[in-house]
């Protein structure tokens, strides 16, 4: 019995492709940490072994990429900058984090001779986002029952196992996907699961409470709607969708009024702190929020950039934070240790203007690459970043480093073009022939 077993393994076994076997160890990589981030390093050692058999038996081909290889010049930056730390286990650690930079790009670079299901590849991401936010509602109900404490559907207690900023990265994108991608087949079975999906991504915003994660999804679902009305509908019914838009803004305010009083205190502490930012700091209390926190450690890092603008090297960063924060009586952020919550300045103050111009760099190529393809969701993926970016250091944490690098490798490598893309490129190309 335990032989027919065996053979009847063996025999399903030996029909799988490599083309099968990439593929599903694929998505496994792409889908499987959302919901279990301890899954992350596991899956990508296990897709790495098939790129290595596929690479040695030449079922992969090596393909040169731009993208990719200034992912890898990046990294060479971070490890350069290792030769001034005056902490070498804390630097070690960092580029122990950012060794995404390095994996992904060779990963990528070789290319199958097949395509890869987009849309196969994005639902199986999808499914872990949703599963992940099924997650995060039943824990808080959960804890909820058994304390009666609220605290559990806000902000991290809501979001244990991805922060709060990372987790709305994921479910934007994914919300953009369907909206893009998925909705305009026209399957009304796909379609209705595909909104019941949205809706409920949409509305874990609100306990997130992440306010980068509200911007990111505001500005694209104001301006695909608007876009749509405009498209569709006369002049005075696009006028309704503007008040309609004001009128849903409040209405969301109304259901969270902790996100209006959010804005509004947000508001009144920039007017104070733009009249004088040393003021601002040296007045600041203890129990600050966080938007005056990210001011006051955004004013400290940019000191830091005036003093070290070639950078102050891996692992140094922290220390010299603190440091200063002593010295302007800052003794609660002292001990919360925070980073600089923003990776334009986390990046400048660690690794200087070189380590920038990589990175910007590697942005204008992305957004080329994504502008030449007319891949609306990869021009998404690069604002959402830039948009994250300008709040916190997306890119310090394993969650915003393996979301951002494995996807922008993904669409700058391997993943297939859109669909109408791809139709346009072949109506080009029967063209020419018939002019021939």
């Amino acid at each position: 019995m335990e032989e027919q077993k065996l053979n009847f393994f063996q025999h399903n076994l030996s029909k799988i492709t490599f083309e099968q076997l990439y593929f599903y160890t694929l998505l496994l990589m792409i889908s499987l940490w959302i919901p279990i981030p301890i899954l992350s390093s596991p899956s990508i050692a296990l897709f790495g072994l098939v790129v290595l058999y596929g690479a040695i038996t030449k079922k992969l081909r090596f393909q040169w990429n731009w993208i990719l290889f200034n992912f890898i010049v990046l990294y060479l930056v971070y490890v350069l900058y290792c030769i001034p730390s005056k902490d070498l286990g804390h630097a070690a650690k960092d580029l122990e984090h950012k060794l995404s930079f390095v994996v992904f790009p060779i990963l990528f670079s070789f290319k199958p001779n097949f395509n890869i299901h987009r849309k196969k590849l994005l639902s199986a991401f999808t499914i872990g986002c949703t599963i992940l936010g099924l997650y995060f509602v039943s824990q808080a109900i959960y804890h909820y029952a058994v304390s009666g404490n609220t605290s559990y559907f806000h902000s991290s207690a809501f979001a244990p196992s991805h922060h709060p900023s990372y987790a709305a990265a994921f479910f934007s994108f994914s919300i953009f996907f369907l909206i893009n991608e998925i909705i305009p087949t026209k399957n009304l079975k796909i379609t209705s699961i595909s909104i019941a999906i949205i809706s409920f991504l949409t509305i874990l915003h609100l306990p997130l409470e992440s306010l980068s994660g509200i911007l990111v999804l505001g500005f694209i679902t104001a301006t695909m709607m608007l876009r749509w009305a405009w498209k569709t509908f006369a002049k005075w019914i696009f006028a309704a969708f503007l008040i309609l838009g004001l009128i849903s803004i409040q209405a969301i305010f109304w259901i969270q009024p902790s996100l209006k009083k959010n804005i509004s205190y947000t508001a009144s502490v920039v007017t104070h702190y733009l009249e004088s930012p040393t003021k601002f700091i040296r007045e600041r209390p203890n129990g600050m929020s966080g938007n005056q926190a990210r001011l006051v450690i955004w004013t400290v890092s940019s000191q830091i950039i005036m003093d070290h603008p070639f950078g102050i090297g891996l692992g140094n960063l922290d220390k010299e934070m603190q440091q200063r924060l002593i010295r302007l009586h800052q003794d609660e952020l002292v001990e919360k240790n925070y980073n600089p919550h923003n990776q334009f300045l986390q990046i400048l103050a660690e690794i200087g203007l070189i380590g920038m111009l990589s990175f910007l760099f590697i942005l204008f190529l992305a957004i080329r690459h994504a502008w030449q393809r007319d891949d609306k969701l990869f021009l998404f993926l690069i604002f959402s970043l830039l948009v994250n970016c300008l709040v916190e250091s997306m890119l310090q944490r394993q969650s915003g480093i393996v979301f951002y690098v494995q996807f922008m490798c993904l669409f700058a490598s391997i993943i297939e073009q859109p669909k109408h893309r791809k139709l346009s490129q072949k109506i080009d190309q029967n063209l020419s022939d018939s002019h021939e």
